[in-house]
C-alpha cells in the first residue's frame, strides 16, 4: 500500500514538472545570427520554449496556414522557424530572462518577459516562458493567458499545448487537459512530454486506465530504461 502511495504522489510531481527539450531560436535577419536558451523543469527534463525548423507545411511557425499545419503529422525531433528581426535589447533581456528561469528566480523572470512581450507580440518563446513563470508562481489566470497569446502565433505549438496542459490539470480542468494532450499527440506522436503528462492525467486524476497504459507504453517505446514508468505500468494493470 505504502509503495502504491509513493507511486502515485511521483506520478503527480511528474505531471506538475514535466517538460522536453525543444531548441529556442529566434532568428535575427538583421544581423544574420541566433539566440539561444532553455527553462530548467520541475523534474526529469529541461524545456525550451521555442525552435526552429525548416518552412514546410507541418512546420509550426511557418507562413503555411494554420488549417494546414493541424493536417500535419509530424515525426522526429521538433524545430520550428520565426523569422523576424530582434532588436539587441530585446535579445539580451529574453537571455536574461531565460538564465533567470533556469535559476528559478520566476519573479524576476517575469519582470524580464513582461518587458519583452510588451515590445514584441511576433515570437512564440517570450510568452511561453512567460506563461512558466506564472505557473511556477502559481499565478495560473496570468499563465494561461500568456501560453494562450503564444497559441494565437502559432496554434499548435507543442510546448505551448504541453505548458497549458499543465495549467488546466493544476487548476482542475482534466477534460480541457486531455484534450490538448490528445491535439498535441496528432501532430506530434512522438513528443513524449505529452505521452507521459496524458498518462498521469489518466491514471491519477482521470481514472481511466486504458489511456494510461497506453500513453505509458507509448513512451516506453522510445524511453524503455525509465524504471518509474515501467512500475506505473505494472500498477496500471494491477488495477484494470
Amino acid at each position: 500500500m505504502e509503495a502504491n502511495i509513493n507511486s502515485v504522489k511521483q506520478r503527480k510531481t511528474c505531471l506538475n514538472g514535466l517538460r522536453w527539450l525543444v531548441p529556442v531560436i529566434l532568428s535575427i535577419l538583421a544581423s544574420a545570427c541566433a539566440t539561444t536558451g532553455g527553462v530548467r523543469g520541475t523534474s526529469e527534463h529541461s524545456q525550451t520554449a521555442s525552435a526552429q525548423q525548416a518552412n514546410s507545411v507541418c512546420a509550426p511557425g511557418s507562413d503555411q496556414t494554420s488549417a494546414a499545419q493541424q493536417n500535419c503529422v509530424h515525426k522526429g525531433p521538433i524545430e520550428i522557424t520565426e523569422n523576424h528581426p530582434v532588436d539587441p535589447e530585446i535579445k539580451d533581456e529574453f537571455q536574461q530572462a531565460v538564465a533567470m528561469l533556469k535559476l528559478e528566480k520566476y519573479p524576476d523572470a517575469i519582470r524580464l518577459l513582461k518587458t519583452v512581450t510588451g515590445k514584441t507580440s511576433k515570437f512564440t518563446a517570450p510568452f511561453i516562458d512567460l506563461g512558466i513563470a506564472y505557473a511556477n508562481t502559481s499565478e495560473y489566470d496570468k499563465a494561461e493567458e500568456s501560453l494562450k497569446k503564444a497559441l494565437s502565433i502559432n496554434p499548435i505549438h507543442p510546448a505551448a499545448l504541453n505548458e497549458l496542459g499543465l495549467v488546466y490539470r493544476k487548476t482542475g480542468r482534466y477534460s480541457d487537459a486531455r484534450k490538448l494532450y490528445e491535439k498535441l499527440l496528432q501532430t506530434y506522436p512522438d513528443y513524449l512530454p505529452a505521452h507521459k503528462n496524458l498518462g498521469v492525467l489518466c491514471d491519477i486524476y482521470i481514472q481511466d486506465l486504458n489511456c494510461a497504459l497506453e500513453q505509458y507504453e507509448a513512451y516506453l517505446q522510445v524511453e524503455p530504461d525509465d524504471k518509474k514508468v515501467k512500475i506505473w505500468v505494472a500498477d496500471v494493470k494491477s488495477r484494470m
